[in-house]
């Protein structure tokens, strides 16, 4: 760092030495500015830190940031949270399966709950499947215009179709299809056909569930509706019927949803089960695993470079982990005597599933470990590196006693200029 002074700077030693009768334009106050100027120059070119060292705190930096970044998914207080997220998990797929909105803070998001849900029915939409025609024989639709109507939600719809002498039934079928889909009028028409058998047959189903969504067909003109079987329902509209909790409800659709909106749940069958919405613990394992090995690398790091970088950090995160030593122990989270953390993979799984409440203490709770370590970390981060650097225990006392009383904007602003830019 290159010190060329201010005016800001000289201004003070006038101040300094005005008691003393020196005056502010004197060639004493510009001897002692550009002296002290100087003097302090030389300390800084003599105590910089040597490659390696700057090297480390470099990585020092890195290192407590990914290691904040970790610990702060396992705080509680972080939106980003594991803690936040949420999994709603059905007892029996087949009977349903469900989905929940993660938190974004504890305030937030899909309450944990357990839900005891029975599918009485499905809701379905209305079908209508008409007879198996051979496709390549004359239709049995009159010729000339056939005109019919399907009355849906209480409103009458008119479609009409144009059958010519030799029509085939495939080509009948293929118009009826077309009017029916180019309506619009939330009535589907499709053909399915038996190539081995050379039979077709026309089906009309409702777009949507729901006995508000039934519908009737019948002819106003020719006898297209009749002769092809399409006027009774082969499958009736129908609600679903479920209850939550002993409570009974319907739905026009196969799709709920409980706890104001922030679980979706999708009826799939008759039956019974258990919804239970809770954080998710695959993911709270996963951030748990990934924070230990984090500490794990931050400990190697430290011990590799501790020529650099001063022992109080690398005691820092060990008395954090001593301090919940106990609970970690009962997690399967154990430290070896090179102080590295061992995950019992099993026992872990088995607390994140049964003891989550303890787990989120542990790490997210006012004192938890991720709490401690993700403080530290944000502390190192924005404290001087000399507050780190093995180095620095070597500088002067006069030169650490200026350098820890300034912080590193105070030192840009008093030193760092051009020199008495104002004077000269």
């Amino acid at each position: 760092m290159q010190i060329t002074g201010s005016y800001y700077n000289y201004q003070n030693i006038s101040n300094l030495l005005a008691p003393l009768g020196v005056k502010g334009s004197g060639n004493l106050v510009m001897e002692v500015f550009s002296a002290s100027v100087g003097n302090l120059q030389q300390k800084i070119n003599d105590q910089i830190f040597s490659e390696e060292s700057s090297a480390a705190l470099t990585q020092l930096y890195d290192k407590v940031s990914d290691l904040s970044e970790k610990a702060q998914k396992l705080t509680l207080t972080d939106m980003n949270s594991v803690f936040n997220d949420r999994t709603a998990q059905s007892s029996d797929i087949n009977v349903l399966t469900a989905t929940a909105f993660d938190a974004f803070s504890q305030e937030s998001g899909a309450t944990e709950a357990v839900y005891a849900i029975t599918v009485d029915q499905l809701a379905q939409a209305q079908e209508n499947i008409g007879s198996e025609l051979i496709g390549a024989d004359v239709s049995v639709v009159n010729e000339g215009t056939n005109t019919f109507n399907i009355n849906i939600n209480g409103q009458d719809h008119e479609i009409s179709i144009e059958v010519h002498a030799g029509d085939t039934n495939e080509v009948v079928f293929q118009k009826i299809e077309t009017a029916v889909n180019e309506a619009e009028i939330g009535v589907n028409a499709q053909i399915t056909i038996d190539d081995e058998a050379g039979t077709q047959q026309l089906t009309l189903k409702g777009n949507n569930t729901g006995v508000n969504n039934a519908f009737s067909i019948s002819d106003i003109t020719g006898n297209a509706v009749s002769v092809i079987g399409l006027g009774t329902a082969t499958t009736e509209a129908q609600d679903a019927a479920y209850t939550v909790d002993g409570n009974g409800f319907t739905s026009v659709t196969n799709n709920i949803y409980l706890d104001d909106g922030l679980v979706e749940v999708e009826l799939k069958g008759e039956g019974e089960a258990t919804l239970t919405v809770a954080p998710d613990e695959t993911e709270v394992k996963d951030a748990l695993s990934a924070f230990v090995s984090e500490i794990n690398e931050f400990t190697d790091f430290l011990k590799q470079n501790e020529d650099y970088i001063k022992e109080d950090v690398l005691s820092s995160v060990h008395s954090f982990v001593a301090d919940h030593k106990k609970e970690l122990e009962s997690f399967g989270i154990s430290e070896g005597d090179d102080g590295r953390l061992d995950i019992d993979e099993t026992q872990l799984s088995e607390v994140v599933s049964q003891s989550l409440s303890e787990v989120k203490e542990t790490f997210g709770g006012l004192d938890g470990l991720s709490v401690q370590v993700n403080n530290y970390a944000s502390r190192v981060t924005t404290e001087s590196p000399l507050n780190y650097a093995k180095e620095a225990e070597n500088l002067s006392p006069d030169f650490a006693d200026y350098i820890y009383g300034s912080s590193v904007n105070m030192l840009t602003q008093i030193l760092q200029g051009t020199l008495l830019d104002d004077f000269i």
